[in-house]
């Protein structure tokens, strides 16, 4: 194979694998929807809220009830289901939160706390492996290629 055919080889391939975010990751399978529950102390980040907002928990659905002591008392401050019978009917679950949906300011033992819950989409294990393992690998052997281009036609020129 001439040099020349070898630099055009090498530079093609290279950009083909430089750009594979342009066709990567290729989807394995649907998502899957997780719902989430987090518990935090209200904070100066909390949104601006009224004591009229404010429920207190012994007010809160039996089911909801449980779901906010489950998340408060959670190491991680909060928990995921995923199957859609798990979650509490008497909350929402929105992809992003607001103050009445998907966030509720819930007095308790005289502290007030945000009590988040919404929708996860999550990435089938074969996408997150694509974009973690494959993309980046496939990114550096195409620099790596065109390095070797550049090497190639370098070393004809001297």
């Amino acid at each position: 194979m001439s040099r020349h055919v070898t630099v055009v080889v090498l530079l093609a391939l290279g950009g083909l694998l430089m750009a594979n975010p342009l066709y990567l990751p290729v989807p394995v399978a649907e998502p899957t929807t997780a719902y989430a529950h987090a518990v935090q102390p209200v904070g100066p980040e909390t949104q601006p809220y009224d004591e009229a907002d404010v429920v207190d928990r012994d007010d809160l659905e039996a089911a909801a009830r449980d779901a906010f002591d489950r998340a408060r008392e959670s190491p991680d401050g909060g928990f995921t289901v995923e199957d859609p019978s798990e979650r509490v009917d008497s909350l929402s679950y929105p992809s992003g939160p607001t103050l009445g949906d998907g966030l509720i300011v819930v007095a308790h033992d005289g502290t007030h706390y945000e009590f988040w819950t919404r929708s996860v989409e999550r990435e089938p294990g074969g996408v997150v492996l694509q974009r973690l393992l494959v993309q980046p690998v496939g990114f550096l052997a195409g620099f790596l290629s065109v390095v070797a281009a550049v090497a190639v036609v370098a070393r004809e020129r001297s």
